[in-house]
């Protein structure tokens, strides 16, 4: 058709690339038709298929971050890139805060769905560290922004082209393939709270023309310096009383540093604060269901934001490098690698002083420390100078290659390694048995501010830390070709076959496997390796030159996991020069982790209600409604893949030169979704299904003595006295299954005037349900177990767009865009503790508010080859939207606590 290539140009920078409208500013230079008959067309490979083409507008749809895009947008990582594209929307866990058995790592999960990630095409190795189910992704840390020269966003199940992960989409960073010259670019900017300040310097270029010296070698290096930002620095979080907000009192009588002193008490009905306290702490219980408020309760208060941090301080070194050798017209070589090395310091306070039980120390009346006389509980922190992790994460990646061209057929041979290894120390930890040694033998004082010397503080530490090590091999063989002759064109067939071999190695410290740190229960190691065999084949059929068909199918085998089949069909239309339609159907899988099928045992307390003993107004049985208790889960190689079925179809429609519109309807249906088994269900379960897996002590004199203090009506509502729950058995499961569709929807439209080039856009994805099952067989509601999952509900916005405004005029270009994320329902539990006490906000249509963050940027290119900019990210300073079911009053999944981020940055080219 006729205006194809306008359809293909735009279709590809507007509507398509607008799906990252945030970052998919108004392009500086449009090709003329004298440029356009200059260049001559070269065949590419795009996301999502393995056959080479010209057009750029594929079957599926695939959105395009160029480099100058994500310049212009200010991002300072490629989790800020991701952050901001409608279909990912989120923090990919960067604000999740401290977790001792994660190293920091980010993921990304298009439509809250596995997602498979690439560098140039190829995989890359996995995070060692992994989710509380056991899942590992790619660490979006580890990938160099400075090095990335643009991504490619497959929205559309992919296992028929690359196998696993490929549910949600693809995301494929490429770097630069050829270069000349030399770049370098200088950047900074901090919040307008006068913190978390990012600095980053980059130096980037090459040598070598294949057209004239056969060879090219790319390279890019940038180094980063992120200051943290601490919780505290925020007044909308520094607080405990959320109620004006609609939330509720929050705090914790523990403390938010080692030295802090804490709370104490006799018995379960009184709390006093500890003498050394400062007296602006010393508060008295919050009139609130949840806190037991009394005349008897004053504790010594701080702020869940205390002593925490919303983002790390982060160091970030890497290397990037491409090298193309043609050894003939028809053969060449080449070698992709980078490096990175990735440092974080998180702050969080030390581990709270619990006993083998998870209750707080109990000091006796004989303790020449205890001043009272007799037995006093101590709620404190382990007295350590700090708490937190310090991580260290050094990724490195080789892949190597050979290209041929023999008759009409292209063959590549290509083989990779990837590895990942990571340290996690985690300080603040202490030995839970010496400890309780040296308080029962007056080693150790638990009371007061500074009472312990470093050297008994030394002597109680724990080694706690874990390390990792993941490592990806393979071989990957592939041919393509074109053959016969349909009305449109040539038939393009791809073929090829995958050898690969994953490992993971996760080594936690000995006492951390013995189980001997207070407040963590034993963590085992892991020792795993899986082959994988696979074939894969793909034919594109341009029955006629307004129509093509995309059919591929790949068969995956792996060692354990078992084998799996997976097709795809697409069709591509084009009814009128302005207007295409496409669809797509396929099935994807994602395969068991390494972690869920050789995890040798980990050990977790879980905050807990013991339906059989739970009495709120008993003495003893009190401490059964939310009492921590021992989850033991491990792996299994008996669990199966995940499986998914996906399709959508859509249109891009271009009334005019200056305007394209797009939409596409989606849906996918993910079972067998591999869980750990929850504390709740188990405990609910205990007596039928889940019989055997809850291990109980023996019953006291102590319980038997509140049981028979309880009434005849308390004692018919407990049932028959039972031992208190010593340990829950967990363990992976295929399980549940989610069923979501929804709705892409993007408008550009670009207009030149004599003020300059204006180009308003807008972008939007909508969910229209994200409904799911716990068990198999049941059928699908809104939602399941104690969690609101609807779309709408607990962190699934129904609508996330962006709506931006571009200009450009000479050596000056300016951006603004909106993010738009629309409001949602709290949790039906936000926390086990407040849905026991009364609190159902979500039947009360309590809703997190929706947020509007609008940033603004500014560029000029006027000096020769040095391009400024200046831009202010959330230009209105606008706190995250409030959340309830948090204790620091916003959802980490979605909110942005940085505030107002005011940047400037300088590139200069050195031809």
């Amino acid at each position: 058709m006729k205006k194809l290539p306008q359809l293909k140009k735009m279709s590809l920078a507007i509507a398509l690339c607008i799906g990252t409208a945030p970052v998919a500013f108004a392009q500086t230079t449009d090709k003329t038709d004298q440029d356009a008959k200059k260049d001559a067309p070269q065949r590419v490979v795009i996301t999502g298929s393995n056959i080479k083409r010209i057009d750029t507008e594929t079957v599926s749809p695939v959105t395009t971050i160029t480099k100058e895009q994500i310049a212009r947008s200010g991002v300072t990582s490629v989790v800020d890139l991701l952050r901001n594209v409608s279909s990912a929307g989120g923090n990919m866990g960067e604000f999740n805060g401290t977790n001792s058995f994660r190293n920091g790592a980010t993921s990304i999960n298009l439509r809250g769905l596995p997602t498979l990630v690439l560098l140039n095409g190829y995989r890359l190795p996995t995070s060692g560290s992994d989710s509380g189910e056991g899942y590992t992704a790619v660490d979006l840390n580890m990938i160099p922004l400075a090095a990335i020269e643009r991504v490619e966003i497959l929205k559309d199940g992919a296992s028929a082209i690359y196998g696993t992960d490929a549910v949600g989409g693809v995301v494929n960073f490429i770097t630069k393939q050829e270069n000349s010259g030399i770049t370098v670019d200088a950047s900074y900017g901090r919040t307008g709270y006068n913190d978390g300040g990012v600095a980053k310097a980059s130096i980037g270029g090459g040598i070598g023309n294949r057209a004239e010296d056969k060879y090219n070698l790319t390279f890019a290096f940038s180094a980063e310096n992120s200051k943290a930002i601490n919780m505290a620095d925020r007044p909308w979080a520094n607080r405990y009383d959320f109620r004006k907000d609609g939330g509720l009192f929050q705090g914790n009588v523990y403390g938010a540093n080692g030295d802090d002193p804490g709370t104490l008490s006799f018995t379960s009905a009184d709390r006093f604060p500890d003498p050394a306290c400062a007296k602006e702490r010393q508060l008295a219980y919050f009139n609130a269901p949840e806190w037991f408020a009394s005349s008897k309760k004053t504790g010594c208060f701080y702020t869940p934001a205390e002593g925490n941090q919303f983002r790390p301080e982060i160091h970030r070194y890497s290397l990037a490098s491409v090298f193309n050798y043609d050894i003939n017209d028809q053969t060449s070589v080449f070698v992709q690698a980078f490096a990175n090395r990735l440092e974080l310091k998180q702050i969080a306070p030390p581990n709270a002083l619990l006993d083998a039980d998870g209750n707080p120390f109990g000091i006796e009346a004989s303790n020449p420390f205890n001043p009272y006389g007799k037995f006093v509980r101590v709620r404190r922190l382990f007295p350590a100078q700090e708490g937190g992790n310090d991580v260290s994460v050094n990724t490195f990646w080789l892949v190597g290659g050979i290209k041929a061209q023999l008759a009409n057929w292209e063959f590549s041979a290509s083989a990779g390694h990837g590895e990942e290894r990571g340290n996690v120390k985690t300080k603040g930890a202490f030995l839970r048995d010496k400890m309780a040694d040296y308080i029962a033998n007056g080693k150790f004082n638990p009371f007061g501010q500074r009472t312990n010397s470093q050297d008994v503080i030394n002597q109680l530490t724990a080694d706690m830390g874990v390390k990792t090590k993941t490592t990806t091999d393979f071989v990957k063989l592939s041919a393509t070709t074109e053959f016969g002759k349909l009305p449109g064109g040539a038939i393009g067939f791809a073929a090829g076959t995958e050898f690969k071999r994953e490992s993971l190695k996760y080594d936690p410290t000995q006492q951390w496997r013995d189980g001997a740190i207070g407040g963590y229960t034993y963590n085992g190691s892991i020792d795993g390796s899986e082959n994988l065999k696979a074939v894969y084949s793909e034919l594109n059929l341009p029955v006629l030159k307004s129509l093509e068909i995309q059919a591929a199918a790949r068969y995956d085998q792996y060692q354990y996991a078992g084998n799996t089949l997976n097709p795809k069909i697409g069709i591509r239309w084009s009814p009128a020069e302005t207007l295409m339609l496409r669809a797509n159907y396929s099935t994807g899988f994602r395969a068991p982790t390494l972690s869920q099928q050789f995890n040798s045992g980990r050990g977790a307390y879980y905050r807990t209600k013991d339906f059989k003993r739970c009495n709120e107004d008993s003495d003893i049985f009190y401490l059964d409604c939310s009492r921590s208790v021992l989850g033991l889960a491990s792996g299994t190689q008996s669990i199966k893949p995940e499986k998914s079925e996906q399709y959508n179809f859509g249109f891009v429609f271009e009334p005019t030169q200056n305007l394209s519109l797009g939409m596409t309807y989606w849906g996918i249906r993910w079972t067998d979704r591999i869980e750990m088994t929850d504390m709740a269900t188990v405990i609910t379960g205990e007596d039928s299904t889940y019989k055997g897996f809850v291990t109980r002590l023996p019953v006291t004199q102590d319980d038997i003595d509140a049981y028979n203090a309880l009434t005849p009506q308390e004692r018919a509502a407990m049932g028959p006295l039972v031992g208190r729950i010593k340990s829950v058995r967990l363990g992976y499961v295929n399980r549940s299954k989610v069923s979501t569709t929804g709705i892409d929807a993007d408008i550009a439209y670009t207009m030149k005037t004599g003020l300059g080039k204006f180009r308003p856009y807008a972008d939007a994805t909508y969910t229209i349900k994200y409904d799911s099952t716990l068990s198999p067989d049941d059928p699908y509601v809104n939602c399941h177990g104690n969690m609101a999952c609807d779309s709408g509900e607990m962190s699934s916005p129904t609508l996330m767009a962006n709506v931006g405004l571009g200009w450009e005029k000479d050596a000056w270009a300016a951006n603004t865009v909106m993010h738009y994320t629309h409001h949602y329902h709290v949790s039906r539990n936000p926390t086990a503790t407040i849905n026991s006490y009364g609190y159902d906000m979500y039947k009360k249509g309590v809703m997190v508010p929706a947020a509007y963050i609008f940033d603004a940027s500014l560029t000029y290119k006027g000096f020769k080859n040095t391009t400024l900019r200046f831009g202010i990210n959330n230009l209105f300073n606008r706190d995250p939207s409030f959340n309830p079911g948090s204790a620091i009053g916003y959802d980490s999944a979605l909110g942005d606590p940085r505030g107002r981020y005011i940047y400037g940055s300088v590139s200069y080219r050195f031809n």
